[in-house]
């Protein structure tokens, strides 16, 4: 007969690789670094050739793969069955921030190894990392504050959204400058939800802009000049 059993339900940690995809400068360096995170079905590799138009020169740029996989939207019963990437959709949302922190981590050690200087590494993220992004940026997992932050097409965090998230910020994200690019027909990210995103900026970092230019739910060619400058000025 079986004796008294009882259900256990545990969470271990595990390794799995991280995909980078790097512009290296040349040089002795150190040179700014920009790590970009693609967005929900994406990949590193286009998402690389995005951060060439909006880095300027003499930038350490690094692309990150997302760590999680899935099928490309609408491609789910295709024969190729496309395959994208992201960041967790875990119904624990600690879980996508904890592995989207080390990934961070990871990729800035990275950088920092191949001549990219700690002290200057900045943020550019489409749709879903926008959020992780900026909530990194509060306690930032190399220890140094992120000089600048790119949001493409993203959100907030909920918390922010929700009014109880640190509205003053903290001395490592008021350090920081931000600039958030919505689109104004995005499906997404629809007028009503970012109306406030620019008052929320403002109260947690040194310098904030919320930017809004024509276009869906991608990148807006028209805001790359000014993503340009900004990186520029303040990478």
């Amino acid at each position: 007969m079986k004796g008294p059993q009882s259900f256990v339900e545990a969470s271990v940690p595990v390794q799995v690789p991280l995909r980078l995809l790097a512009d290296l400068p040349e040089g002795p360096g150190p040179f700014p670094v920009l790590l970009g995170l693609h967005g929900y079905a994406m990949r590193a590799k286009p998402f690389l050739g995005l951060m060439r138009q909006l880095a300027p020169e003499g930038f350490l740029l690094v692309s990150m793969q997302g760590l999680h996989s899935a099928f490309v939207p609408g491609a789910e019963l295709s024969a190729a069955g496309e395959r994208g990437y992201h960041w967790g959709v875990s119904e624990t949302p600690a879980d996508n921030q904890t592995g989207h922190r080390a990934c961070l981590a990871a990729a800035i050690a990275w950088a920092v190894e191949r001549g990219g200087d700690a002290g200057r590494v900045s943020l550019c993220g489409f749709s879903q990392p926008c959020a992780h992004n900026y909530r990194a940026s509060l306690d930032p997992p190399h220890g140094t504050p992120f000089r600048a932050l790119i949001g493409l097409c993203g959100g907030l965090p909920g918390e922010w959204v929700e009014g109880d998230g640190m509205p003053e910020g903290t001395p490592s994200s008021r350090d920081t400058a931000a600039l958030h690019i919505s689109t104004l027909d995005d499906p997404f990210y629809p007028p009503e939800r970012i109306g406030g995103f620019g008052a929320m900026l403002g109260t947690r970092y040194r310098l904030a802009r919320h930017a809004r230019y024509g276009g869906a739910h991608r990148a807006p060619s028209a805001a790359f000049p000014e993503i340009r400058s900004f990186l520029a000025a303040e990478g």
